[in-house]
């Protein structure tokens, strides 16, 4: 069974194999912060329900993120996908290090404030994410 479609824009495309029991979520260009509250709201939907346990997240075209965005992020997000059967969210970052030090800052934040009750790991390419999700 492929991946379906789930959701799917000019910026985002969140796609689910039922049969594996995998989500995969892409950025397809750099965003703004209405965009990144759409689609991370979008994801929170979809995990909420297909109630998959595993993601793999890929941000590699992402660019910078206002201190707002990475507040919701931080914040709201990552509660979100906290009420969600999420088990592990394999994060696919960047090249640019700039950038991967932003997100990673983030999921830290995350973290810290309990916001997260499921495995994040950052990764730099898509297989070896699907890899540690045991695709």
């Amino acid at each position: 069974m492929p991946f379906v479609i789930k959701y799917e824009s000019d910026f985002y495309r969140i796609e689910v194999n039922h049969r594996l029991g995998v989500l995969r979520a892409q950025w397809l260009r750099p965003i703004g912060g209405d965009e990144m509250i759409t689609g991370g709201t979008k994801l929170y939907e979809v995990l909420r329900d297909t109630q998959v346990e595993r993601a793999v997240a890929n941000a590699q075209s992402l660019a910078s993120l206002t201190p707002e965005t990475k507040e919701w992020m931080a914040t709201k997000f990552y509660e979100l996908l906290s009420r969600t059967n999420l088990k592990k969210l394999a994060r696919v970052l960047p090249d640019t290090l700039f950038y991967r030090i932003a997100l990673e800052s983030v999921v830290t934040r995350a973290e810290a404030g309990g916001y997260t009750k499921f495995e994040v790991k950052n990764f730099s390419d898509q297989e070896e994410a699907l890899r540690w999700l045991g695709v």
